[in-house]
């Protein structure tokens, strides 16, 4: 009995020490734009913008809405507003802008909306979605080959984010950007050494471990800055 307890156990054992890698295919952009936005853009080095943050942004569903309070996101909009000012551009007061359009008169007249904003270019965030699931049954070992796990799936968050763009002088809809977070592009280690492992879970328990669900915070905040970077260049090319 002991020996086949033993039997049993070395390939638990002797599994803490292979090196396993989990990498995902990075998901494509979808850009959709028109040459307005493009010519509009070459003629004004510095358009005024404002940055526009619908209810619907929120990638929540009614159930989960109920459930758990709102998000709080101020952070990423910040974050998009001062890559846009890093980019040339005059961002405008959301609030403000807000507040001009909830006359319905302005509303519905684009050219009276933009004398009173003094704006350009409506940047509209129509989705934000920091839980996009990705899962596997594959991973790659320290010599990069594909290998099958037969008794597991893993699962990591992504992110997505979506603009449109709307010329407020001729309330044109002038693109579509959705710009994509996929997490283990360049591999992520999920089998260590026992020893590593043991330094990991003493470090855990030191610092505690804080709950969350989706992408962490800080790569998030970093993935919205560049995709904003990357929104701009594309809105110029």
């Amino acid at each position: 009995m002991k020996k086949l307890l033993i039997l049993l156990a070395i390939p638990l054992v002797t599994g803490c020490y292979s090196t396993k890698i989990l990498k995902f295919s990075q998901k494509p952009d979808d850009i959709v734009k028109t040459e307005t936005l493009k010519s509009f853009l070459t003629t004004s080095k510095n358009p005024k913008v404002v940055l526009r943050i619908p209810q619907t942004s929120f990638a929540v569903t009614e159930t989960e809405n109920k459930k758990a309070p709102k998000e709080d996101y101020d952070y990423l909009y910040n974050a998009i507003e001062n890559q846009l000012l890093a980019s040339g551009f005059v961002v405008r007061d959301r609030q403000l802008f807000n507040q001009i359009i909830g006359n319905d008169d302005n509303n519905i007249d684009y050219q009276k909306l933009k004398e009173k904003s003094d704006t350009d270019l409506i940047i509209e965030l129509t989705k934000l979605d920091p839980k996009v699931l990705y899962e596997t049954n594959k991973y790659y070992d320290k010599n990069d080959n594909e290998k099958v796990d037969k008794y597991r799936k893993r699962r990591e968050y992504g992110a997505s984010v979506e603009f449109k763009i709307v010329l407020i002088n001729s309330n044109e809809f002038a693109g579509v950007y959705r710009f994509n977070f996929t997490p283990c592009v360049d591999g992520c280690v999920i089998s260590k050494s026992a020893k590593d492992y043991a330094k990991e879970m003493k470090l855990l328990k030191k610092k505690g471990i804080q709950a969350y669900e989706g992408v962490e915070r800080n790569v998030l905040e970093e993935f919205i800055g560049n995709a904003t970077k990357k929104l701009v260049a594309e809105m110029r090319k």
